[in-house]
């Protein structure tokens, strides 16, 4: 299920980023407004501390940890990635910290690939974008403070989790008929709605 982030933070309406992948400096701030334009409820601002920052972004070289420098009052936090995180592939790993007391997210680490070549940064726009939605709350939780890798979204446009290089963009491995490569992202109805519910307190949704 979609896990909600820490009230105070629902209730400002946005989440803060601090980007440490510089080498993805460019992606990463187009993809901050394009999440921006998606009317999702949330907006991501720019973080000029890390220790402050909602969301961090950095790169791995493979298998990779990293101390989470904020708030230790519950278990907490050494973030590592799966251990076989392919560094030379275009993918990522959103990983939130949530207080299992309350169920909230109380901080998400974004993992990126560190050595990749052969890719263009409209590309990697598509990759950040998929994992700052993660990071908004679609984490796949399950409660005390867990993560599940089944679905909490639906499976078209930006949410897919495999994806092919169309042009200078990236495209669903089995596309709908008509579907175009992102950028532009495109995005479910039903990942759309989630988002929403979980940040502006929308009804449910419905299958």
């Amino acid at each position: 299920m979609p896990t909600p982030w820490a009230s105070a933070i629902k209730d400002s309406g946005q989440l803060t980023i601090f980007n440490k992948a510089k080498e993805w400096a460019n992606p990463v701030n187009a993809a901050i407004r394009t999440f921006n334009n998606l009317s999702l409820g949330v907006k991501l601002v720019s973080a000029d501390e890390e220790q402050n920052a909602n969301v961090v972004v950095v790169l791995a070289l493979g298998a990779a940890d990293y101390d989470w420098p904020g708030n230790r009052s519950f278990e907490g936090y050494k973030i590592k990635t799966k251990p076989g995180f392919k560094a030379d592939i275009l993918h990522g790993q959103t990983s939130t910290v949530s207080d299992p007391n309350r169920n909230e997210i109380q901080f998400a680490l974004i993992f990126l690939p560190g050595s990749l070549t052969g890719v263009n940064d409209r590309q990697k726009e598509v990759v950040v974008v998929h994992e700052f939605i993660h990071s908004s709350g679609l984490d796949g939780g399950i409660g005390g403070g867990k993560q599940d890798p089944k679905q909490d979204h639906d499976v078209v446009g930006i949410m897919v989790p495999q994806m092919k290089a169309d042009g200078s963009g990236l495209i669903e491995y089995m596309p709908e008929k008509g579907a175009k490569p992102m950028p532009p992202i495109r995005v479910g109805a039903q990942t759309l709605c989630k988002i929403r519910m979980l940040w502006t307190n929308a009804d449910s949704c419905k299958k």
